[in-house]
């Protein structure tokens, strides 16, 4: 099991944006363990390339400094 923390780590997504998708339901197996958001490998498996996706999308909308 993962934390939102380490997925967000993990996929350089920010914690923020796999809250909305939690609150959008695309995370439908996601447990909550006092309250933490816990994803399965199961989650991670379906959602990856919606993930990875994400996360290029976010680099892409960054301005260049």
């Amino acid at each position: 099991m993962y934390t939102i923390g380490q997925i967000s780590k993990l996929f350089n997504i920010p914690i923020s944006t796999l809250r909305y998708y939690d609150k959008e339901v695309l995370f439908p197996n996601m447990t909550r363990s006092s309250g933490i958001r816990r994803f399965s490998e199961t989650e991670i498996d379906v959602n990856t390339d919606d993930l990875e996706h994400s996360a290029r999308s976010f680099r892409a909308d960054l301005p260049l400094v």
